[in-house]
């Protein structure tokens, strides 16, 4: 009887603590994923370029772009990231499939790689990336500053290249505002490289 009277001593004292601390324990916001392809494509608006065949890639990327975490702010060098907002893939290959994707209607070809998945393509031309920085505060900035090189796969010739800086305003200081900005700043870099395909011998 004294062992029985024990054990419920025992559920009755210590109950209400583990029924507390499991019941105040603070739950976590969930994590939202953010992706900087599946946007609306551009269009050729001067007929399909079929013979083109583009690889897209590689593609480096500062240290702080490697993290799953989205990083904003610029202010002294300093960035935040974030625990509830990540990158849903690795940027570098996000980035690879954004610019394909905005490439493909705006030159009017399916015939687009993403490096290194380019073996079974004879490509005509690569575009190298090295984006130097993609960051800017939540509500104020988003800015995106590449180097880019297009290059004759065969030759390795490098035809051109070229440093290019994109900015724009977020519509709301929110994580969504801020990756649709760089989506946007995504696409006008994809223009501009377009046309320089187009205009390249």
């Amino acid at each position: 009887m004294n062992k029985f009277l024990s054990i419920l001593v025992c559920l009755v004292s210590f109950g209400p603590v583990a029924f507390t601390l499991t019941g105040c324990s603070p739950v976590s916001p969930p994590v939202a994923y953010h992706s900087l392809a599946g946007f609306d494509l551009a269009q050729n608006p001067t007929g399909t370029q079929g013979q083109l065949a583009i690889l897209v890639g590689p593609v480096s990327v500062p240290d702080i772009l490697k993290s799953s975490q989205i990083a904003t702010g610029t202010t002294g060098g300093r960035y935040q990231l974030s625990e509830q907002h990540r990158w849903a893939g690795e940027v570098n290959r996000d980035f690879s499939r954004a610019v394909g994707e905005q490439l493909a209607g705006s030159l009017g070809t399916e015939q687009i790689a993403i490096f290194p998945m380019g073996q079974h393509l004879t490509a005509t031309h690569q575009i190298i990336f090295d984006i130097l920085t993609m960051e800017g505060d939540l509500g104020k900035e988003a800015s995106l500053i590449v180097r880019w090189s297009l290059v004759e796969p065969q030759s390795k010739t490098v035809r051109i290249t070229r440093r290019s800086a994109f900015s724009e305003k977020p519509s709301d200081d929110g994580y969504d505002a801020w990756v649709t900005a760089q989506r946007h700043n995504i696409t006008r870099l994809s223009e501009e490289i377009a046309a320089a395909i187009k205009a390249a011998p």
